[in-house]
């Protein structure tokens, strides 16, 4: 490939997701880099879209794919089933919290909010409970790209010129710590981010509400924020007290990403009904999964329903087989204990090295999932001016320096809020730790000084 191509609009036939941004060309990957073709080289520091758990180039998973396609390729999960979603959903179900030991599995993470959405709302209708169909959840949030799946998603910026066309459900403040709606501070509060969930099933009607959907740690709409550690509990009480499904949305930060298999675990709860995608293969071949409880099932087959959610490539043979070779490759690896250990490591860096960077308001996660949110004014908290387009400057400035971030915007108020998302492959090493956080801080340092020549901001 011609490395003086131009690939940005309106080069080739490819609809580009950006129309304002050149490409790179990537020709190959090798564990936490990435190559174009040029030979230039990029640490994936985010996993893509927090997807790459296993490394790129993964021998394993990828045999496991062509061995797959070339026995059987397709055959649809309406008519046949077969060796790989048998075995794939038995090791799932053996690895998810104890009771949910039904799954589903689709191609993304959207298609399982939607299959989540019509099964509660199926589940209900079978127990004679017509009126639930409402979806709680939180702004911000994000659940996925589809009509139904946006109008759970509280990612404001995606939802505004679509407001028109799908059908809105309630929301409550999320348990981001670093900006309380009623200005507590941890643990000096009542869970009052928890409590909010009883008082909107109280304005909607409870007999209305049929779930709540929650990401256990929020993904880059809430850059990694980690709740504290009875906010789960208070809600799974609320919905049990209001005949309410509790939906865990592990799509991002699920299979091994906070160092558990999935991060509601560590809360102590099972949610009714678990999502899970991204990671679910490593990103090799496209597949989510929705899991539940048999009991959920039982009720939907007794009322003389089938399961009514369909898809051409649900429960496909070689996305299953990639997503059971990706949990083997995990387990056999003990690669959710170097998941912590090198997340502990990744967060005691940027701790050590970014916490005083005039930019930097907050920095959160758990495991390899970090957020790092940046500010105006750290004493305030105030976000710079969205027409500044801060994180469009640190990504593209990170991104000339052979480093990829993730980037969200938004979150403080649903235009303005600049943060990234850190999530690089479990296989990350010590030196490649030190490397990502040395690249982002001289970077962060070339933004703070581009910036500042901005009317209204002075680095400290």
């Amino acid at each position: 490939m011609s490395s003086n191509k131009k690939f940005a609009y309106p080069h080739g036939n490819v609809l580009y997701r950006k129309l304002r941004y050149q490409f790179p060309y990537i020709v190959r990957g090798e564990g936490v880099y990435l190559f174009d073709n040029e030979e230039r080289r990029y640490l994936d520091a985010s996993g893509g879209a927090m997807v790459v758990n296993a490394g790129h180039g993964n021998a394993e998973i990828a045999r496991a794919i062509g061995e797959q396609a070339a026995k059987l390729a397709y055959v649809s999960g309406m008519q046949f089933t077969h060796e790989p979603v048998e075995e794939l959903a038995r090791e799932l179900c053996a690895i998810a919290p104890a009771g949910l030991n039904k799954a589903f599995f689709l191609s993304g993470g959207t298609e399982a909010t939607e299959a989540a959405m019509k099964l509660v709302r199926q589940y209900w209708m079978a127990k004679g409970q017509t009126k639930k169909y409402k979806v709680i959840s939180r702004m911000p949030s994000y659940h996925g790209n589809t009509l139904g799946s946006m109008g759970v998603s509280g990612r404001q910026h995606y939802r505004t010129l679509f407001e028109p066309l799908y059908i809105d459900h309630p929301k409550i403040p999320p348990p981001i710590c670093y900006r309380c709606p009623w200005g507590k501070t941890f643990p000096q509060c009542d869970y009052e981010c928890a409590q909010e969930l009883e008082l909107a099933i109280q304005q909607a009607d409870p007999e209305t509400v049929a779930a709540f959907i929650a990401e256990p740690v929020l993904g880059s709409t809430g850059g990694a924020m980690v709740p504290p550690e009875q906010y789960y509990p208070r809600v799974l009480e609320i919905c049990r007290k209001y005949d309410v499904l509790f939906i865990a949305d592990e799509i991002l930060c699920g299979m091994g990403r906070t160092g558990d298999w999935f991060a509601i675990s560590s809360y102590g709860v099972t949610p009714d009904v678990l999502l899970v995608g991204k990671g679910l293969t490593g990103g090799y071949v496209a597949l989510s999964a929705m899991l539940t409880r048999e009991d959920i099932i039982t009720t939907i087959r007794e009322s003389g329903s089938e399961f009514l959610h369909a898809q051409t490539f649900a429960q496909h043979p070689v996305a299953c087989a990639a997503g059971l070779a990706t949990i083997r490759f995990l387990q056999q690896h003990d690669l959710l204990a170097r998941c912590t250990e090198m997340g502990t490591l990744l967060h005691q860096e940027l701790l050590a090295h970014l916490t005083d960077h005039p930019l930097v308001g907050d920095i959160r996660g758990r495991g390899l999932l970090a957020g790092i949110e940046f500010v105006r004014d750290k004493t305030t908290r105030a976000p710079f001016p969205r027409a500044w387009r801060v994180v469009e400057l640190v990504s593209a400035t990170a991104l000339a320096h052979g480093l990829v971030v993730w980037t969200n915007v938004g979150h403080v108020d649903g235009k303005d809020g600049d943060l990234i998302m850190l999530a690089p492959p479990f296989i990350v090493t010590d030196e490649q730790v030190h490397e990502i956080v040395t690249i982002l801080s001289r970077v962060l340092d070339m933004v703070a000084e581009e910036i500042s020549h901005k009317g209204g901001w002075t680095r400290a």
